[in-house]
This record gives C-alpha cells, sequence and structure tokens, in this order.
C-alpha cells in the first residue's frame, strides 16, 4: 500500500494499499457530466491564484520543513487518537491554500451566475456535478511501495512520468512504508510539488472521527482540486482498523496503512472516485479482491484517512 509495507505488522497489521466498503466503482475513465458546461469549461482552465506570489512559494516550501514524525505504523485502533500534529509551516500553508479554494470557488459562482436549484456549494459555481481525471492505476512493485505507486499515478493524471523506485528515492520510502510525516518534512507533497507545476500541494491532518466541518472541508478541496489548472489528484492516507471502514477490496479484519490516489468525485464531491495500486499486486495476498478503480461516499473515506489526513 501506499505508504505502509505490506506484510502482517503484529497478526492484524499491514501496510499496503487496499479499500472495503463498496459504494459502486466507477470504471476507468469514467468522466462527468458538467451541470453547466460553460462554467465547467473555464473552471478547467482556471488556475488557483494568489494575491502575494510569496504565498505560493511558502505553500510549496512547507513540505519540507522538518515536521512530527509520524511512521507509517499504529495501534490497531483509532478510538480517541485526535489529529496528526502538524508543523507551523505546514498549518500556514493549508489555512493559506484552503482561503485561495474558497476564493476560486467564489469566483467560478460569479461567472456561472446565481443557480437557485443547487444545494452544493460546488454546483452552485457551475462546476461539473461529477468529474475524473485520466486512470492511471499501477500496480505497486512490492507490498510496502503504495506511496511511490500513488505518487507514480498521480503525477502521470499531470503528465509527468516516474518510476516507483526513483519516487520510493525521493518520499524516502522504507520496507516500513512511506511516512506521513518526519524531520525532513512531509514527503508526499514535497515530493508532488518539486516534480510538476499544477498544483501546489499541503498536507491536512485529520482526527480519528472527522467533524461535519472536516467532511465539507475536503468536499470543497476535493472539488477545487480536481477542476483547476487542468485537474490536480489528491493523496489519502488510509488507517484502517478492525470494525471500521476499509477501501473496497481490503480485508475488513486486518489493521492496513496505504496511500491511495484520488482521482474524481461525483454528486458535487459527495461521492470519491479513487484508484488503488494493490489491485494487480503479487505481493499482496489478497490483492486479486481489489479493483483498480472504486467509490466511496466522500463521508466514508475522511474515516479512512482519520488519524492520519489528505494530501491536496
Amino acid at each position: 500500500m501506499g505508504h505502509r509495507s505490506l506484510g502482517v505488522r503484529l497478526a492484524v497489521m499491514v501496510a499496503i494499499c487496499l479499500p472495503v466498503v463498496w459504494v459502486g466503482a466507477s470504471g476507468p475513465g469514467a468522466l462527468a457530466a458538467a451541470a453547466h458546461p460553460a462554467a465547467a469549461g473555464a473552471a478547467h482552465s482556471a488556475r488557483i491564484t494568489h494575491r502575494d506570489g510569496a504565498a505560493l512559494g511558502a505553500i510549496r516550501a512547507a513540505g519540507r520543513k522538518a515536521a512530527p514524525w509520524l511512521p507509517d505504523s499504529g495501534p490497531a485502533t483509532k478510538a480517541g487518537l485526535a489529529a496528526p500534529p502538524m508543523s507551523s509551516a505546514m498549518i500556514r500553508a493549508n489555512a493559506d491554500k484552503q482561503a485561495m479554494a474558497r476564493s476560486f470557488l467564489v469566483t467560478m459562482t460569479r461567472r456561472a451566475g446565481r443557480i437557485s436549484k443547487c444545494a452544493k456549494r460546488p454546483c452552485r459555481a457551475g462546476l461539473p456535478v461529477a468529474r475524473d481525471l485520466k486512470p492511471t492505476q499501477r500496480r505497486q512493485v512490492t507490498n510496502y511501495f503504495c506511496g511511490p505507486a500513488t505518487v507514480t499515478e498521480m503525477l502521470a493524471q499531470m503528465n509527468v512520468a516516474v518510476r516507483q523506485r526513483k519516487a520510493a528515492r525521493e518520499l524516502g520510502t522504507t520496507q516500513a512504508g512511506t511516512a506521513w510525516s518526519d524531520s525532513s518534512g512531509y514527503p508526499v507533497p514535497a515530493v508532488l510539488n518539486e516534480n510538476q507545476g499544477i498544483n501546489d500541494y499541503v498536507a491536512v491532518g485529520l482526527p480519528w472521527v472527522p467533524s461535519r466541518s472536516d467532511l465539507r472541508a475536503y468536499e470543497r478541496d476535493l472539488v477545487t482540486d480536481i477542476n483547476h489548472g487542468g485537474g490536480a489528484p489528491l493523496a489519502g492516507d488510509a488507517y484502517e482498523v478492525p470494525g471500521g471502514p476499509h477501501l473496497v477490496g481490503h480485508p475488513a479484519s486486518l489493521t492496513i496503512f496505504h496511500w491511495f490516489d484520488i482521482r474524481g468525485y461525483r454528486n458535487s464531491g459527495a461521492t470519491t472516485d479513487y484508484e488503488d495500486s494493490v489491485h494487480g499486486a503479487s505481493s499482496i495476498g489478497w490483492g486479486a479482491s481489489v479493483p483498480a478503480y472504486s467509490s466511496l461516499a466522500s463521508s466514508v473515506i475522511v474515516n479512512i484517512v482519520g488519524a492520519r489526513g489528505y494530501d491536496w
């Protein structure tokens, strides 16, 4: 799985990239029809901008600022776990980008005009009700390469080709997986920022039970990234525990740590479309049950990444 070693960690802990609560598979290439085509076309070419160019530089730099160490492992229960402690640089970077995302949606709403029948803000902004980036699923080449596989999938969606082993070196991936954060910063957003110029990635930490506000922010971030600058995917850092939701096909009895590529959405962000590098991975015994492309309610996704988070 993404940033975890796949093997069993205690008897029930696995580090890989896997799923379980099924909400319907989104096939490769499934693309959303726009609710308001003209406005949606403008959104696809729009780029999140900020009046202070230095802010964009600070956002990109945040991924390389020292952060609290959070490995690709943890207890078999998330109960009571708070959101991961974040570096001050990343807290500022995320706040700045969140403000930019809100501004983007306001701008798109003005372009689209008032659409009274829309309940969700992305719909009012004239953005597509559903949209997926191109399918780029790759099988992870080792049981602990979900992080490198996810990064290569995401970069491919932004037209950048990077091999998994190169990504692993840049991420600092070991047999223990790819960390959420460490003394070098936040590996996944840092490496994504160094290899493409479409999106400025930041990390968002979530508690074991994300709030309604956390869910709404995730849906806003998802719709914004998928639609601005031609489209950029998100990275989810799953922390799956027995008794809790799992990605589609992931054994519900296992504790699994796994990075995965979030490639799109439906229902104006209420449903998340993602791809999973466990599919086709011969090093993972239960990989045959994992689809390459799946969909889950966004409320389920934020619970799966609770006690870790996502990069957008």
